[in-house]
């Protein structure tokens, strides 16, 4: 072959490889500009978010206007007037709770057999008591009221099959999110005495069989309890403390968490499990005593209550509640709220383009800010829209918010086709709604300026091909 012509050809080929290499490197450089790193700080200011807040009473609609959460506390006596006749419409009507179903609230629910006052008067039903004639009127510090004996063989059955009833009613769908362990002592709280200050709380065994028949008995609901009970912490279950705003009594309720200890009944004591740590795996509720002022609780008081909030790592505070509805409280008020739940948050989002896919994996990561954990495994989803907005992709992430109570993150990954939809720009969103695909969390990160949603999803980045 001609010497000029052989270099000719070989020039040719080097100026291909050139231009396949250019053209190449072209590619790769177009294609990196999917690959990004974005870190988020938290904004641990949000409080209008879903399962935390104020849980004033759901039968005061004033109240209950904003909150996120309603409370119902009802009486043996009213949900089963008449024996094996159960309420069902009278509580939705006293309750509001077709409103508040409709408006997506979520409610906590606590079921009474002694809730003492000033009128002589029992909270369980006349036939009930009839069928017994066991328990013990009392006039005490605490107030008057009936306290029937729960260890009464007849008393343990119907009481099992209303509370059986109620859970049956709650099971329907997922509104009533918490429900706090009731039926023994005043006010459902796990403590009652006689007149001579003799406790008449039934033996621990007794006790745990109540525990066990809420645990068995209500399914989608998260349980709280009176104290750290050994059978208590076993399952699972979550604390309330209804003395917030008595810096003493929050105290001891705190240090009976941390070192745990004994409670006296009329047999064998109630055995109490200390803990290293609470509330971000179970969930704490409470609401303000009525032994001290509100208005010494907002006031002069305000800053050991935040203090008392934080240390207990509360989701939820009612049914005593501050006047929500105050404009002079709300800055008090603002406080306590950001002083509970969860802070769910991207944390870190990172993308790599596939080239042997043509497609661009997206790794999200989530994290808690928040003092209390997140208690449900309400769906997260990952939506990729093109730049009119309209969505190009949705995938449910593998990832479980509870978890979030054990680890510090969490993290998934989705593989996405980078079509021509989505080549020169797009938008990352994030929502995390109920069960139904209602009532979505806004995740709590600090962009410095006005979060974009585009219907549920929250977007966390926006990407403009350069």
């Amino acid at each position: 072959m001609d010497k000029k012509k052989s270099t000719a050809i070989q020039y040719v080929i080097l100026v291909v490889l050139a231009l396949l290499i250019a053209l190449l490197m072209w590619y790769i450089m177009a294609r990196s500009s999917y690959n990004i790193d974005e870190t988020y700080a938290p904004d641990l200011t949000l409080v209008d978010n879903p399962l935390m807040g104020f849980a004033p009473d759901a039968a005061n609609p004033e109240l209950c206007e904003k909150s996120r959460l309603v409370f119902i506390p009802v009486t043996f006596a009213e949900w089963e007037p008449q024996e094996g006749t159960f309420a069902i419409k009278e509580l939705e009507e006293k309750y509001n709770l077709k409103r508040w179903k409709s408006e997506g609230k979520h409610a906590v629910l606590k079921f009474m057999c002694d809730v003492p006052s000033e009128e002589e008067h029992m909270d369980i039903p006349d036939w009930l008591y009839e069928k017994t004639g066991t328990g013990w009127a009392y006039d005490t510090e605490m107030g008057k009221g009936f306290c029937p004996d729960y260890a009464d063989a007849t008393f343990i059955r119907y009481h099992k099959e209303a509370v059986e009833k109620l859970a049956e009613y709650c099971n329907k769908d997922f509104f009533v999110s918490f429900v706090e362990l009731g039926s023994l002592g005043h006010w459902g709280e796990w403590h009652c005495k006689d007149n001579e200050g003799n406790t008449l709380m039934p033996d621990a065994r007794i006790c745990e069989d109540y525990a066990t028949l809420y645990s068995e008995s209500f399914v989608n609901a998260r349980l709280l309890a009176r104290r750290n009970y050994e059978t208590v912490v076993a399952g699972n279950i979550g604390f309330y403390n209804d003395m917030l705003g008595n810096t003493e009594e929050t105290a001891d309720w705190l240090r009976m968490l941390q070192r745990g200890g004994e409670q006296e009944t009329s047999g064998e004591p109630l055995k109490l499990k200390n803990l290293v740590a609470f509330g971000k795996t179970e969930p704490v509720g409470g609401e303000f005593t009525s032994d001290v002022p509100m208005e010494e609780i907002l006031g002069d008081g305000l800053g050991q209550t935040l203090a008392d909030i934080s240390a207990s790592k509360m989701t939820f505070i009612g049914p005593m509640v501050p006047d929500l509805a105050d404009p002079q409280k709300a800055s008090a008020v603002n406080s306590m709220l950001r002083r509970c739940g969860y802070r769910l948050y991207v944390s870190k989002l990172h993308t790599a383009y596939v080239f042997s896919k043509t497609s661009m994996d997206i790794e999200v990561t989530l994290k808690n800010a928040g003092s209390a954990g997140f208690f449900f495994d309400w769906p997260v989803t990952l939506t990729v829209f093109d730049k009119n907005k309209e969505q190009v992709f949705w995938e449910g992430l593998m990832l479980d918010l509870r978890e979030l109570g054990k680890s510090d993150e969490i993290t998934a990954t989705s593989r996405v086709e980078v079509s021509d939809r989505i080549k020169d720009e797009f938008y990352i969103g994030i929502s995390i709604t109920d069960y139904e695909g209602k009532d979505p969390i806004k995740l709590a990160i600090d962009t410095g300026s006005k979060q974009e949603f585009i219907g549920d999803s929250q977007i966390i980045y926006h990407y403009v091909g350069k």
